[in-house]
């Protein structure tokens, strides 16, 4: 009869595909217990405490390790069992728990007491594990709205608990080019949810894109994503909206598209760019967070927050060889960035902890 696996604690606030990835990582080595932190309304956030409360109260004591996935609100009550238990806690920074823009209203730190639930949660941890070095310190130039620097050691400057990176991993196997798909030229692509929200729409720099879109007639832009009915206000006739879709017809669309377009005020480290470089799309992306470092010389980096530099930039990119750099960027993220990476340097540090 095998041996019964360690007990890990896993927390989050929504099951998106990062956090369905790393819950199969960590099932290949722990019997994984999770509960996610849902409120869909602000006043039924005491209840979902409560629950997660009974939760911990009943598996506390059978577990190794506990994991959460963000500091935020959801990681206090983890973070304070784990240190009145003894156990590890280990949380995964991965990208809104790690900066504050105050001019949006975006991240935890630019609220006050979501900031402090943050800030008490990674002071309470055992480790950290940011998906990138940006989220733990970088110098933020692309717009001068909100703070110089971003991070949560920027943020938490005070805090003692180590960190290690470790870094998003993407299958390569599954994510490649489809050779049914015919790729057009001059075609942009980006993938964009909440985008009938205007907060989200400057956030993820789709006004930025609008306004590209039209000053070049001659490009199409793709955002995917729209809810169902929507249209912007005076939207351009280049412009194409298409719903949330599966991830395998995801990757058609990526292979249909030349270009790849990120020009986000903050990310953490994006998936879908990595996802399209992979399909062999020529990334076009703001200069914020790990997005230079993940483009590296296979696409084109938006210095500044203005449309007029995002147009020149995106005329020299139709003009470039998007045959060669898009292999250049799939091989990018398929030798630097693999899952089996990802897994391997997770389990080892959990193991460690």
């Amino acid at each position: 009869m095998p041996a019964r696996r360690p007990v890990l604690l896993y927390f989050y606030p929504g099951l998106s595909s990062f956090v369905v990835k790393d819950l199969q990582i960590m099932e290949k080595a722990y019997e994984v217990r999770h509960i996610g932190f849902l409120p869909a309304k602000k006043w039924q956030t005491p209840l979902v405490w409560l629950k997660q409360l009974f939760f911990l109260l009943w598996h506390i004591w059978t577990a190794e390790k506990l994991v959460c996935m963000f500091a935020g609100y959801h990681s206090w009550f983890p973070a304070i069992f784990g240190k009145i238990a003894q156990k590890p806690v280990l949380i995964v920074a991965g990208g809104t728990d790690c900066v504050s823009f105050p001019s949006i209203g975006y991240g935890c730190f630019a609220k006050p007491l979501l900031g402090k639930f943050t800030r008490w949660s990674f002071q309470l941890a055992s480790h950290i594990a940011p998906v990138h070095e940006k989220l733990v310190w970088q110098d933020y130039t692309y717009q001068p709205n909100d703070f110089p620097h971003q991070g949560f050691r920027f943020h938490c400057p005070n805090l003692s608990t180590p960190h290690t990176v470790v870094y998003n991993g993407y299958d390569a196997s599954f994510w490649t080019p489809d050779s049914a798909v015919t790729r057009q030229p001059n075609s942009f692509l980006t993938v964009c949810a909440g985008l009938h929200m205007r907060f989200t729409q400057r956030l993820k720099g789709v006004d930025l894109l609008l306004e590209a879109a039209h000053q070049m007639p001659e490009a199409t832009f793709t955002i995917v994503g729209a809810p169902a009915g929507f249209t912007f206000q005076d939207q351009p006739n280049n412009v194409k909206l298409l719903p949330k879709m599966p991830l395998a017809d995801l990757r058609q669309v990526y292979s249909a598209h030349a270009f790849y377009i990120q020009l986000s005020m903050s990310e953490g480290f994006p998936n879908a760019l990595s996802e399209s470089m992979l399909c062999g799309c020529v990334p076009v992306v703001s200069n914020v967070s790990s997005m230079p470092e993940i483009v590296g010389d296979s696409g084109f980096v938006l210095e500044k927050r203005d449309s007029g530099l995002l147009v020149k930039m995106l005329q020299k990119a139709v003009d470039s060889d998007t045959s060669i750099l898009g292999e250049m960027a799939r091989q990018k993220i398929a030798i630097q960035y693999p899952e089996v990476r990802r897994e391997q340097e997770m389990l080892h540090l959990l193991q460690k902890l």
